[in-house]
C-alpha cells in the first residue's frame, strides 16, 4: 500500500478539488472559495492484474418488481403537513437534508417525527439527557425513541448492521457534527469537524447506508448567515430531498419548503405554527390583519405551492435626510423591491430618490411569488399619499418595468380565495390605476 500526502484546494461552493490555489474557481466561477486542506492523505492499494473484484452487474428496468414503486416503499409521516410537502410521505432508502436558521425549530420537528414513527435519532450535538427532556415536553412516547451519541458514520452503520435494520427513519442532527474514521481514508486525514471533506464525506457514507439497509436518513444541515446550507452545493445533490425550515423566530408560524424532491412536487409548503408544546399543523388561516383599510397596507394573495395564501403587506414611505435614502425589504426578494421602488418613481412619480422605503410582510413569512408586486407598489402609494386604500379588495398581479400589471399563475383560485374571504379582485392593467384605489 502506498500512501501519497499532499496539499489541495477544495471550493466551499461546488466542493471540487484543486492542486494549487486561485482566486477563482474554475468549475463555478465563485470568487475566493477554494480553502486549503493540509494533511490530506490518498491510500492507493496496488493489486495485481489477477486481484479480486466485485462482480459488476447490469440491471434491466424490465425486470426489476413494479412493487417498488408503490405504496410499499413510501410511508407515512403522520404528520399532514409534512406528507403534503414530501408528497406521498416518505420513501424507504431516501436521504432528506433538512435545513433552517439556529433555533427555528428544526430539532422540535424531527423529533416530533420520531415520535409519529419511531426510529433512531443521532445526537451529535445534544446529549441523550437533552433529548429525553425535549420528549417529556412534547408529550411523545418515549419507547419510540433510540439516541444514539456519537460524531462517528462508522458507529450509525455498525447500529444498523447489528439491529438487522429495524428502524424506519434516522435523524441524524447534525452533518456538520459527523466524522468519517475509516481505514480507507485514514484517521483524520479528511480534516475536523464540519469541514468541506468532512461534510462531503459523510454524506456519502449516510447515502451508502440509506441505499444498502433501505432505512430513510433525515440529515440536518446548518444554515449560513447568507441564507445557504453550510458546506460544499455539492451537498444538495447528492441528497433525494432537499428541506428549508424558515419564519421568524419571535413568530409563532413556520414554513416548511422543498426545494429539491426526486420524489415528489418541488412547489409544496407546509405549513405550522410553534407553541409550547411544538409545532402543529396549519390548514387554515389568514394572515391579513384585521382586514380594515389602513395607510400603508394592502392585502395580496399569493400561490405557496398548490394553495392560496391571503398576506398583508405593509410599506412605510417617510422622507429621508441622509445622502443615501433607506431601502429595507423583510419578507420579500431586496433586488425586487428596489426594482419596484425605481418603477414607482418612473410611472407614478413618485420622488423616491429623497424617500425612505420600508416593506414589510406580516407573519413573517417570505414571498417568492412575482403577484404580490401590485400590492408591495400599492402599499407604498399608500403611505406616500397618506390615504388608505379603498376596503374589502385583495390586489393581485406581476409588475412589469414598464408598469403594465400581468396575470399570475392560479389566478381562478386566488380570486376564489378573495371570495370566500368577502374581498373582491379589481382587474388592473397598469400601476398608474392605483390612483383610484386610494
Amino acid at each position: 500500500m502506498k500512501k501519497i500526502s499532499e496539499t489541495i484546494f477544495v471550493c466551499n461552493n461546488c466542493g471540487n478539488e484543486f492542486s494549487k490555489w486561485s482566486g477563482q474557481c474554475g468549475f463555478c466561477k465563485e470568487w475566493n472559495s477554494l480553502k486549503e486542506i493540509k494533511n490530506y492523505e490518498l491510500r492507493i492499494t496496488n493489486k495485481g492484474k489477477n486481484s479480486k473484484r466485485e462482480k459488476v452487474e447490469v440491471k434491466k428496468l424490465s425486470e426489476i418488481k413494479e412493487e417498488y414503486n408503490t405504496n410499499q416503499n413510501i410511508f407515512s409521516t403522520q404528520i399532514s403537513e409534512f406528507d403534503r410537502v414530501l408528497g406521498k410521505g416518505i420513501v424507504r432508502g431516501s436521504v432528506v437534508l433538512f435545513a433552517g436558521e439556529p433555533g427555528i425549530g428544526k430539532s422540535t420537528l424531527l423529533t416530533q417525527l420520531v415520535g409519529k414513527v419511531g426510529g433512531l435519532y443521532v445526537a451529535g450535538e445534544e446529549s441523550a439527557e437533552q433529548i429525553n427532556l425535549r420528549v417529556r415536553r412534547l408529550g411523545l412516547n418515549a419507547e419510540r425513541f433510540d439516541v444514539l451519541e456519537t460524531n462517528s458514520v462508522e458507529e450509525i452503520g455498525q447500529i444498523l448492521e447489528r439491529t438487522n435494520n429495524v428502524y424506519k427513519i434516522v435523524v441524524v442532527d447534525s452533518i456538520q457534527t459527523m466524522l468519517v474514521e475509516s481505514t480507507i481514508t485514514g484517521t483524520g486525514s479528511l480534516g475536523s469537524f464540519g469541514s468541506v471533506n468532512q461534510i462531503r464525506e459523510s454524506t456519502f457514507r449516510l447515502i451508502e447506508l440509506a441505499k444498502k439497509t433501505g432505512v430513510a436518513i433525515f440529515v440536518v444541515g446548518h444554515v449560513t448567515k447568507e441564507g445557504d446550507i453550510a458546506g460544499p452545493k455539492l451537498l444538495e445533490h447528492m441528497v433525494d430531498t432537499v428541506l428549508y425550515f424558515e419564519g421568524e423566530k419571535n413568530g409563532d408560524l413556520r414554513i416548511l419548503r422543498v426545494s429539491k424532491n426526486r420524489f415528489g412536487p418541488t412547489d409544496e409548503v407546509g405549513i405550522f405554527q410553534m407553541s409550547d408544546v411544538g409545532l402543529s399543523d396549519v390548514r387554515n388561516f389568514n394572515l391579513s390583519g384585521s382586514g380594515e383599510a389602513k395607510i400603508g397596507s394592502a392585502i395580496t394573495i399569493v400561490m405557496e405551492g398548490t394553495r392560496p395564501m391571503m398576506v398583508e403587506i405593509q410599506a412605510l414611505v417617510t422622507e429621508s435626510f441622509a445622502p443615501m435614502p433607506t431601502r429595507v425589504f423583510s419578507g420579500i426578494d431586496t433586488n425586487r423591491g428596489r426594482l419596484l421602488v425605481a418603477v414607482a418613481q418612473k410611472v407614478l412619480n413618485m420622488p423616491m430618490y429623497k424617500h425612505d422605503v420600508y416593506v414589510s410582510v406580516t407573519g413573517g413569512i417570505r414571498l417568492d411569488d412575482t403577484g404580490c408586486d401590485i400590492a408591495i407598489l400599492a402599499a407604498m402609494y399608500s403611505s406616500y399619499k397618506e390615504k388608505e386604500l379603498k376596503n374589502k379588495i385583495v390586489l393581485i398581479g406581476e409588475v412589469s418595468l414598464l408598469g403594465e400589471v400581468k396575470k399570475v399563475r392560479g389566478w381562478e383560485k386566488r380570486e376564489k380565495e378573495a371570495k370566500a374571504m368577502g374581498r373582491t379582485v379589481p382587474i388592473i392593467y397598469s400601476i398608474r390605476e392605483l390612483k383610484n384605489l386610494v
